[in-house]
């Protein structure tokens, strides 16, 4: 498989439009107020984290794509820390977070902290940026120019 890092601008599909308006402004809301960032910003984040949410649905029955981990579990795609932020707002506004998974792919989408070599190297990120541009909806450049990161310590300890 050929990976390209080149980020496409397809302002053709708005990726607020993979959920309901009320679902997504329950969601951008309490990622503004918890994060205490601008509405506009949290649209903005919360419309990307949505989209990790369609590429992680659209790519995970592929067999071809993604990475394992050591357990043989497979994941595709991994958040950059902004991303992670929006992600961890919603996961804690549980009834529009649930709504979200549902609507975009038909389940839950739960949280899975790991660290691994792909994040550390950059290759996981390889793979998210792949399966965002697989979406076909509008990828800002302002959040998916990072690194990939890992919200948990490597050794957590548990």
């Amino acid at each position: 498989m050929t990976l390209t890092t080149a980020l496409p601008v397809q302002a053709d599909k708005d990726p607020q439009a993979l959920v309901d308006p009320e679902t997504f402004d329950k969601l951008a809301e309490f990622f503004a107020a918890r994060q205490e960032v601008t509405k506009i910003y949290a649209r903005r984040a919360v419309g990307q984290m949505l989209l990790m949410l369609k590429a992680h649905a659209d790519s995970q029955h592929d067999p071809d794509f993604g990475r394992l981990l050591p357990d043989g579990r497979s994941y595709r795609v991994v958040p950059t820390e902004p991303v992670d932020a929006a992600w961890h707002a919603s996961l804690q506004h549980t009834e529009a977070y649930a709504a979200a998974c549902e609507q975009i792919g038909g389940g839950f989408v739960h949280h899975v902290p790991i660290l691994t070599e792909g994040m550390a190297d950059g290759s996981s990120l390889e793979y998210t940026r792949q399966a965002l541009k697989a979406t076909g909806y509008y990828i800002d450049p302002a959040f998916w120019d990072g690194e990939a990161k890992s919200c948990c310590p490597p050794n957590p300890g548990i």
